[in-house]
């Protein structure tokens, strides 16, 4: 008799929480439905992070019912505003740049506000792997090469060039800031620089003139067969080509303001989910020619991920910072 009052009571408390869940999911659906979604964009129109938002939207309004309202603003902007927004789990990024956000704060950069372990994390859906290449015409074959060489490298706003450069041992070369990636094509074809950072995409498209010897993170399908700057680091600079793949690893990441319901939370990274596995979502980045991810990474994996850059020191911040903003730029 007890054993049948005991399980009785089980059910009752396993109904019950899934009752839970299933009114929690209901209520967070009906929330979202008919609302508007303010998505911010890190970046101007046209930028791979603008196209990774827009070819997303649809999807999200497809799972979630809601409608995405698009704002382009810049980088430190879109997080401070996010920081600011209501906690209803309507403002979000859908493609963040975790690495120069992240350091912005770091590096005490003037105008952050935002605290960004206190975001939202959702999940991210494309893969992202920054491969350093150089002018075919210079007949470097391996990272080695360019030991003691002197030699420029362009770049939009060095991050991942100098991080290379110190796993590499590259301690001539000179990064030019400010060059988009079109400035940066033509400035190589110029023989203005002669190495460059950059995705599979632009790889490709200036493949004539582009030779990959060096990537962030393994990537057989974009870059086969070309070492990460971990494998080809100087002995005793490990750790920097182990930064680069991390940071690389936080790329193109969703998440949303701090405090919103646990709820809406959960319904949100489902959408994304939803839309990884779309199959139109995913012939619409065959397009983009960006890869997805080999899985979707979610909200739990995405934290786990930041564990080796929430535990650097102050000495070690300081450390990179004077490597990604002072050491090889152009004096």
């Amino acid at each position: 008799m007890k054993r049948k009052v005991l399980l009785v009571a089980f059910c009752m408390m396993m109904g019950f929480l899934l009752t839970s869940q299933c009114l929690a999911a209901e209520d967070a659906a009906t929330f979202y439905k008919g609302k508007t979604l303010n998505i911010l964009i890190p970046s101007s129109p046209g930028g791979t992070f603008d196209l990774l938002s827009r070819a997303l939207g649809p999807y999200l309004e497809k799972y979630t019912g809601a409608r995405p309202l698009m704002q382009n603003s810049r980088n430190i902007q879109v997080q401070n505003m996010l920081f600011r927004s209501k906690p209803d789990g309507l403002t979000l990024v859908l493609a963040g740049h975790g690495p120069k956000e992240i350091t912005a704060q770091m590096f005490k950069q003037e105008g952050v506000v935002f605290d960004w372990t206190k975001f939202t994390l959702l999940g991210r859906l494309p893969s992202s792997s920054t491969a350093f290449a150089v002018d075919k015409k210079m007949g470097v074959k391996k990272p080695a090469d360019l030991r003691g060489k002197a030699f420029f490298a362009g770049a939009s706003s060095p991050f991942f060039e100098p991080l290379f450069a110190e796993a590499l041992g590259w301690d001539k070369m000179i990064v030019i800031p400010g060059m988009s990636g079109g400035e940066r094509s033509l400035a190589m074809r110029r023989g203005e620089i002669q190495g460059c950072s950059g995705g599979a995409a632009q790889m490709s498209k200036d493949a004539d003139l582009m030779m990959p010897i060096v990537v962030s993170t393994k990537d057989p399908k974009g870059f086969p067969g070309i070492p990460t700057a971990e494998e080809a680091a100087v002995k005793g600079k490990e750790k920097w080509g182990r930064l680069a793949g991390a940071w690389d690893e936080l790329m193109y990441w969703s998440y949303a303001t701090p405090g919103i319901p646990q709820d809406r939370a959960a319904f949100l990274e489902s959408a994304l989910q939803k839309a990884y596995n779309d199959p139109a979502y995913r012939a619409d980045l065959v397009k983009l020619k960006i890869d997805l991810s080999e899985h979707f990474v979610g909200s739990k994996e995405l934290k786990s991920l930041t564990k080796e850059i929430e535990g650097m020191s102050e000495k070690e911040i300081k450390e990179m910072e004077t490597i990604i903003e002072t050491k090889y730029l152009k004096k």
